[in-house]
Parts: C-alpha cells; sequence; structure tokens
C-alpha cells in the first residue's frame, strides 16, 4: 500500500497539490497543504512577439595628434639651418655668400589637409675679390613663405593623396641696384617638385595596416573557453579630422553585425576584401558592440523553475513555462498546494545588474481569470524569486575586448601610444522573440592613439 502511494505521488507531483508523507496529516506543519481550490483551465493567446530588430555595432578608434607633437617631430626632420655658402663665385658680380634659416612652423587643418607653414629667411651678400681681399659691395635679407600640406582623408582605395607645396617671395632682394627677385623666386619654384616628391615617398602606406586590422576583426573573440563573440563587420568609415584645444582629432572605425557562437567555431577564417572606405561627419562614436544573447524558452523555463524551487506557502509553483508575447512573456505555471492546477500569467523580463539574472516583474494573471484566493501572492512570489541566468557570462566582454584593441597597437612608432579604456557591460533590454529570450548586452569603451 505504502509503495503504491507513493509511485502515485512522483507521477503527479507537478500537477496536483501534493500528497501527505507517511506519518503527516493536512494539518501538520511540516505537511503539504491539499488542494481546496482548483484552478479552471483558462484558455489565452496573443499576439506573436516581433523578433529583436538588426543591431549594429561599431569598434572606432580615435587617433590624437598634439600639434606641439608634430611640430617637434618636423623640428628634428628639418634643420633650422636649410642652406649656407661662403664666398661661392657667381661670376661677373664677385662672389655671394648666403645663410637659409627656417622660422617656427605653423600647423593648422584646413579643408580636411594638414598645413605647414614656415617662414624662411635668406641673408645673401655679394663681394667682388681684390687681391686677397672681397670687399662686399652689397647685401639683402629676402623672406620667403613655404606652405606644405597633405591630405589628413585617405581616399577610398586607402591611399593618400597628393601633397601640396608653394614657396612665395614675401620681402624682396635688391643687390647693388640689381632686383635680385625674380631670380630668387625661380630658384625657389625649382625647388617644388623636388619638396612634394620627397614628402609623398614619406607617407606611409596606410591600405597594408588597415588590411591587417579588418583580418584581425574577422577572427572570434573568445568569452569563456566554450563561448566566442564573431564579428562580421561590413563597413569602415573615416571621420572628417579637426582641432579641439591644440590636438589633432580624427577617427577610424568599423562597423557591421555581431553573434554569439556557443561552440566556438575553429574553421579557418578568411577576411572578404576591404570595402570602400566611408567618410562620415559628426564626432566619433568610440566602441559600441551591441551584442544580442538568445536563450531558449526551453533553457529559460528550466531556469525559472529551478529558482522557484526553495518556494515556500499554502500555494506552490512546482514549474513555470515561458514564451514569447508581444506584449512581454506568456507564463504557465502549474501551482501545488491550497489552489491547485495551470494559471497563466503575463510578465516583463528585465535585467537585474546586481545579480547578472533575468528577473520578472508587472507579473499578472492573464484577462479572463477567475478571482481566487491567493494568486496575487503567487505573483509577488514570482516577482521576488523567478530569474534565469544568462548562457554567455557578458562580465568577460571588457577584457576580451581590451585584447582585441590591444592587437590593432601591435608595432607601433616611437612616441605614439595605444590607450583603451573600456566601461562595464550592460543589458539594455531583455526581448522575447518566437524561438526564445534575447537579452541585448551592450560593451563599450574608448580606444585612442595618442601622439605627444
Amino acid at each position: 500500500m505504502l509503495v503504491r502511494r507513493a509511485i502515485a505521488c512522483t507521477l503527479v507531483a507537478g500537477a496536483l497539490a501534493g500528497c501527505p508523507s507517511q506519518g503527516k496529516g493536512p494539518g501538520s506543519p511540516d505537511g503539504p497543504v491539499e488542494c481546496r481550490a482548483r484552478l479552471p483551465q483558462v484558455t489565452w493567446s496573443g499576439p506573436a512577439p516581433e523578433p529583436l530588430p538588426s543591431q549594429r555595432s561599431r569598434i572606432g578608434v580615435e587617433v590624437q595628434a598634439e600639434l606641439a607633437a608634430l611640430e617637434r617631430a618636423l623640428g628634428k626632420q628639418v634643420p633650422v639651418t636649410l642652406a649656407a655658402e661662403r664666398r661661392k663665385p657667381v661670376g661677373a658680380p664677385g662672389e655671394v655668400s648666403y645663410v637659409v634659416r627656417r622660422g617656427r612652423f605653423g600647423i593648422g587643418v584646413n579643408d580636411a589637409r594638414l598645413t605647414v607653414q614656415v617662414p624662411v629667411e635668406v641673408e645673401a651678400e655679394v663681394c667682388k675679390p681684390l687681391g686677397p681681399f672681397c670687399p662686399t659691395y652689397g647685401r639683402c635679407s629676402p623672406r620667403l613663405a613655404a606652405v606644405a600640406s597633405v591630405p589628413l582623408l585617405l581616399e577610398e582605395s586607402y591611399s593618400v593623396g597628393k601633397s601640396r607645396v608653394s614657396i612665395a617671395v614675401t620681402r624682396p632682394c635688391t643687390i647693388a641696384g640689381v632686383d635680385a627677385t625674380p631670380e630668387i623666386r625661380q630658384q625657389a619654384q625649382r625647388q617644388v617638385g623636388s619638396i612634394q616628391g620627397r614628402i609623398d615617398a614619406s607617407m606611409p602606406e596606410i591600405r597594408r595596416s588597415v588590411a591587417s586590422v579588418w583580418e584581425l576583426l574577422h577572427h572570434p573573440i573568445a568569452l569563456s573557453t566554450t563561448t566566442c563573440l564573431r564579428i562580421d563587420p561590413d563597413r569602415i568609415t573615416q571621420q572628417k579630422p579637426k582641432i579641439e584645444s591644440g590636438t589633432l582629432v580624427t577617427e577610424l572605425g568599423a562597423e557591421g553585425r555581431l553573434s554569439i557562437q556557443d561552440p566556438c567555431e575553429l574553421a579557418e577564417v578568411r577576411a572578404p576584401p576591404l570595402p570602400r572606405l566611408v567618410t562620415r561627419e559628426g564626432t566619433g562614436s568610440g566602441i559600441e558592440l551591441r551584442v544580442p544573447v538568445r536563450t531558449s524558452w526551453v533553457d529559460v523555463s528550466a531556469e525559472l523553475t529551478r529558482s522557484l524551487a526553495t518556494t515556500r506557502g499554502e500555494t506552490r509553483v512546482v514549474k513555470l513555462d515561458a514564451e514569447g508575447a508581444r506584449t512581454g512573456l506568456a507564463l504557465r505555471a502549474t501551482l501545488a498546494g491550497a489552489t491547485c492546477g495551470e494559471l497563466r500569467l503575463l510578465a516583463e523580463p528585465w535585467f537585474d545588474g546586481t545579480t547578472g539574472r533575468v528577473r520578472l516583474r508587472k507579473v499578472a494573471p492573464v484577462p479572463g481569470t477567475p478571482e481566487v484566493p491567493g494568486l496575487d501572492a503567487v505573483a509577488r512570489s514570482i516577482e521576488r524569486q523567478a530569474s534565469a541566468a544568462l548562457p554567455v557570462d557578458v562580465s568577460s566582454g571588457p577584457a576580451a575586448l581590451t585584447a582585441l584593441v590591444q592587437g590593432f597597437g601591435k608595432d607601433l612608432p616611437e612616441g605614439v601610444e595605444l590607450d583603451s579604456q573600456m566601461k562595464k557591460p550592460m543589458v539594455e533590454r531583455v526581448h522575447p522573440e518566437r524561438e526564445g529570450l534575447v537579452a541585448l548586452a551592450i560593451f563599450s569603451g574608448r580606444a585612442t592613439f595618442r601622439m605627444r
């Protein structure tokens, strides 16, 4: 008799009020409460949930260069004394001596081009040899203004555009009544092509560096031993440069969609060709990865049921199934105890950042549910205790993202440093879909290449 009774209890434990244990009567404080009110079956169907809108993510790397640092770098490459000559024979006029010195660089941005202005001073004198002596009979101090510029925006093919160089005479030169200005201007213009060639030859090969980062972005980012974040970038952008507080600021970024892989796909990744470079207006947006973390309704229901295992009271929730609805979650709670049967409820899912779990609020019976004592207490109990863990630990996101960004900074030139700051991840929303629940996790931060 006791064996048959135990078997019967096991078979109906999920739907009935429960069976009293041996030696425990219904009135015992430690024994289960017999069902006194069985819920009538309520049919309810709502509109199907909409899928989560497509989410685009961005990894933007800001580039900062202090103008003072650029000036120092130029100063190391261009000496103050550009040229000097002592008693150079120039034919009938005699011999010429001169010194050409540059002034301080003026660096700015004009129409998305980095411009470098530099004044040039020339001190020249002409003497006529007379035996061992060469008396000076003429002096002049012409001034020139040289302006060189290079484009700060890359071309669509990721190449650097051509430089521009101009030299103008701002103070003429007259020696012994002879105007030497045309000759000085002509000699200066002859130097323009040579200067442009040197500037263009010194420009770095940008496309190769961008292609390396583009390939790196296509490799999965490990979030755990089995879970990866897969980036599918489809766009590369550049921001129009500007000057802020004496610093040149621009940004390069990649945009695309993200997904979670579990388990990680270990197949070799082949990045597609670089897309056409797009120039965007406005300020930089830094890093914002919008990661949909999906959980099936089977797993959500199992987690919710497990979290309610310790529920106490005359009426208990022994099973809680969830599915998506346009208004949130549609719940089917199997009750046991004083009130038993199946209760249909609606609820709103939300993410509790303190526990790192999805919880429920605004839990209420579906319209048409009869008024039965104790149902409000069941709803409040679900709000207090029911929760479900995400299949991915979003707290590991910042560390994985930092490792990715640090990969951008390999082989940096001297004087350039990479700084990255990642924020604590957040779950922006929890959205029900047909197949399961989606938690939209946001990983954000900033990465900066800084030249000081």
